[in-house]
This record gives structure tokens, C-alpha cells and sequence, in this order.
């Protein structure tokens, strides 16, 4: 890789882990805003789920596939990236240019589906409230609201590109050994919640036997459930 890649990788990340904590603060400083947020990625996350279920069966699916659906929701990923900012002058010294791209299409992909979350909070929370109950016939037109079929499909196809930078880093010898070495220092030093993904993303794909096959079948699911969304007559319409 050349030095103007690995520049380019290391801004493109640095760039979207500050939007995505700039983001963040846009509702973690609001508490009800927060509360909308949490109850609305939460929904969406149990919302998402059911479409994968008969793909659990398949052997390392079923971890791998609640990754997936955690980052498109935006759930429970605050600290998280907390984390990654105050750790990025580290990462953009010590990592290789391959990891360095991955975890900038990474930092692109949350920020993206944080902007689309946020703009369908706003649009969901009625005279100052959140509604007490989400329903699909309400979540549908506050997405087609938030975003286009296209921005989902071109977030799709990020995560696309993750997954097959990640299916090629989780096979560098030794990379399994020195995270779990890196757990007591990280947790010591404040970095826990990112060594937690880390060590999550790490162990979940070295534990799929193939994959690319993941990726095609799981993501053309994902892929297929935001194209019905976006349908004239989708589920949540009402005729």
C-alpha cells in the first residue's frame, strides 16, 4: 500500500469517528433525546433480528449476525466509540493499512446510520414525546423520511467491504493471541469497551467457516428487508 492510501485511510477515519461522537453528543446531552434513542435502536435491533432467524442454524451465524444488526442499529455503541477517537493516534501509527481501512469504512458505516437514527427520532418524538409504543406502521415512514433506499444499500455495501477486510485480518497469524494479551492493559488504560469490540468482531468471525458465503446471504438479506421497506406497499403501509 502506498503511503498516500495509508494517508487517506487515516483521514477518511479520523473524519467519521469525530462525526459519529459529534453525533452521539447530539442526543446523549438531551435525556429524553436519549431515551428516545435508546428505545428507538433498541426496537429497531428486535425489529431486524427475526429476518436472519433461520440462518442461526448455520454454524458461527447466529454471534456473527448479532454484530451485524448491532452496528446497523446504532445500539449500544457510544463508549464504544468514545474509545476509538482517543485511540486513534495509536491506531493510525501501529496499524497496517489494511486494518486502518477497515476500521475507517467502519467509522463511515456508524456514522451514517447514526445521522439516518437521529433524523428518524426527530421526526417519531410528537409534541416532546417519544411514542410509548413503536410500531412498524410508524418506523417505516419516519425511515423512508430519514434516508433513500440507495444510502441504505450503499451502507450495505460498506459493511460489505468491512466483512471481507475483516475475514482477511481475522487470519493474520497471532492477531487472536495478542487481543486476548491486550485485555488487562486495555481495560487498565480506559479502553475496555473498544477492546470488547474488538475482541467480539474478532472472535466471531474466526469462528465462520466460510465467510464470504456469510456475507452474501446475510447482507442480500439486509439488503432485501430495506428494499421491501422502501416498496410502494411496504408492511408498515396502511391502505
Amino acid at each position: 500500500m502506498s503511503l498516500s492510501a495509508r494517508k487517506t485511510a487515516a483521514n477518511h477515519f479520523v473524519e467519521h469517528i469525530r462525526r459519529s461522537n459529534e453525533l452521539h453528543r447530539e442526543y446523549l446531552d438531551d435525556s429524553a433525546m436519549a431515551a428516545s434513542y435508546a428505545q428507538l435502536t433498541s426496537w429497531q435491533h428486535d425489529y431486524l433480528m427475526p429476518f436472519f432467524d433461520d440462518l442461526f442454524d448455520y454454524e458461527g451465524y447466529e454471534e456473527a449476525i448479532e454484530f451485524v444488526v448491532s452496528d446497523l442499529s446504532g445500539t449500544t455503541i457510544a463508549s464504544r466509540d468514545r474509545d476509538i477517537e482517543r485511540a486513534a493516534p495509536i491506531f493510525i501509527r501501529l496499524l497496517p493499512t489494511m486494518a486502518l481501512q477497515t476500521l475507517a469504512a467502519g467509522a463511515e458505516m456508524n456514522s451514517r446510520v447514526l445521522e439516518i437514527n437521529l433524523a428518524m427520532c426527530r421526526r417519531l418524538i410528537a409534541d416532546g414525546v417519544f411514542p410509548g409504543t413503536l410500531s412498524e406502521s410508524e418506523y417505516l415512514p419516519a425511515l423512508r423520511a430519514a434516508t433513500t433506499v440507495e444510502e441504505c444499500l450503499g451502507i450495505i455495501n460498506i459493511l460489505s467491504q468491512l466483512g471481507e477486510n475483516l475475514d482477511k485480518l481475522v487470519r493474520v497469524p497471532l492477531i487472536g493471541g495478542t487481543l486476548r494479551a491486550m485485555r488487562a492493559p486495555a481495560h487498565a488504560m480506559g479502553y475496555g469497551s473498544l477492546h470488547g469490540f474488538l475482541d467480539y468482531g474478532f472472535r466471531t468471525f474466526k469462528a465462520i467457516p466460510d465467510v464470504p458465503a456469510f456475507l452474501e446471504v446475510v447482507l442480500g438479506r439486509a439488503a432485501e428487508v430495506f428494499e421491501n421497506s422502501f416498496a410502494p406497499q411496504a408492511p408498515g403501509d396502511v391502505t
